[in-house]
């Protein structure tokens, strides 16, 4: 069975949309369904799940290969000015399992998609400590909850990534998880350290997808040497920015990445991005 690490190493892969987007537009219960966190949409992994999951499964019916959990906001630390520092674990581990199980609910077709567990770094000021313990509930949360790999949105550079990865690997170590650790670097950034690669199981080089032209594709691909693209906004954006890799490819998949192109492409696992469109999204296509 090809894991993500492997997929992220071949192919420029499609992650979904903007999931936060589609739930803040939703008439939702202040006190019901968000516990009083209004701006908070991570609580909704525990009391809205249904709606979390119907929000994966759009992204993933319009073609993406890689959804993100919904804890962007999910740490303890960012969690304990809504008062819920306890429920970090329940709401990670709830993130993780509707995700997959949103993965479950739509026909792969041929495809293999993949969850991807994020904790992003959200500037706390607090001990080292305190933030490796914090990373370490958050990731020990999303490996539990079934995600296939977890990435580290954190800023290179600031000197925050060893606590960040030592906790993610006290985690993975208590666990015994073999899913891979990586370390999350958007575009423009610069790069991590050879003591962050180190201790990390490798590197996801995102960008932020467009719906419109393709020459930002070119230039992603080639000169930034990314491997996963954003969705857009919205399903419809994934749909459009799908048939843009396609389009880009050399087989109708998805584009090999800049570090495999120079391969035999013989010699590659067939990609996990879409084989058959989902029936669904034809009439887009």
């Amino acid at each position: 069975m090809r894991t993500l690490h492997e997929a992220l190493d071949q192919r420029v892969l499609l992650a979904d949309g903007s999931l936060a987007r589609r739930l803040r537009s939703l008439d939702l219960d202040p006190r019901r369904d968000y516990w009083g966190a209004t701006d908070c949409v991570e609580v909704l992994n525990v009391t809205r799940a249904t709606l979390v999951r119907e929000g994966h499964e759009a992204f993933l019916r319009a073609g993406a290969d890689v959804i993100r959990t919904n804890t962007l906001a999910a740490s303890p630390l960012s969690l304990a000015r809504h008062g819920l520092a306890d429920e970090a674990f329940a709401i990670n581990h709830c993130a993780a399992q509707v995700a997959c199980e949103a993965v479950d609910a739509v026909p792969g077709r041929g495809r293999r998609r993949f969850v991807l567990g994020v904790v992003r770094d959200q500037g706390w000021e607090a001990a080292p400590v305190e933030i490796e313990q914090a990373v370490a509930l958050q990731v020990e949360a999303l490996l539990s909850g079934g995600v296939d790999a977890v990435a580290l949105d954190i800023t290179p550079g600031v000197g925050r990534a060893p606590m960040f990865l030592r906790g993610a690997r006290k985690a993975k170590a208590l666990l015994g998880a073999l899913a891979p650790v990586l370390l999350l670097r958007g575009d423009g950034t610069v790069e991590f350290s050879d003591h962050a690669h180190g201790m990390a199981d490798g590197v996801v080089r995102y960008r932020h997808g467009q719906t419109t032209g393709s020459d930002w594709l070119a230039r992603a691909i080639g000169d930034e040497r990314v491997n996963l693209i954003g969705g857009g906004g919205t399903p419809a954006d994934t749909a459009t920015i799908d048939r843009l890799l396609r389009a880009a490819s050399d087989d109708g998949l998805r584009p090999w990445t800049a570090w495999r192109r120079p391969a035999v492409v013989d010699e590659v696992t067939p990609p996990s991005s879409s084989l058959t469109l989902d029936p669904a999204m034809m009439a887009t296509a």
